[in-house]
């Protein structure tokens, strides 16, 4: 396993370009310096739990997204998160309906 500052590292660059956001608007949302960030992203920096939660909050993900290494390693609940991130309120409904409809299906199988 990675240690943990790239696993971090790798996760804040990750989920900036999904954000489509530059280092240096992750830095002016986060209220952190260019350079912290850039530091971060390298692995070269570890980062204070405030300054932590001011990133997580800056790419709009839970604090915990930047800790795994593998989204197969990440708890089912946090998974669903992203199963619903950016789906309407009658999309999430749908596919809750979905998966009640599969988990009843199994249990009648077993």
């Amino acid at each position: 396993m990675k240690d943990i500052k790239y696993i971090i590292a790798d996760n804040v660059k990750l989920y900036r370009k999904r954000e489509k956001i530059t280092q240096m608007e992750l830095a002016e949302r986060a209220e952190l310096s260019l350079d912290s960030v850039k530091r971060i992203e390298s692995g070269k920096r570890t980062m204070s739990l405030e300054n932590f939660l001011r990133i997580a909050s800056a790419l709009h993900v839970p604090l915990s997204f930047l800790l795994y290494e593998h989204i197969d390693m990440m708890p089912e609940a946090e998974r669903l998160f992203l199963v619903f991130e950016g789906r309407s309120g009658k999309q999430k409904e749908y596919l809750l309906h979905m998966l009640q409809e599969m988990a009843e299906g199994m249990d009648k199988l077993l």
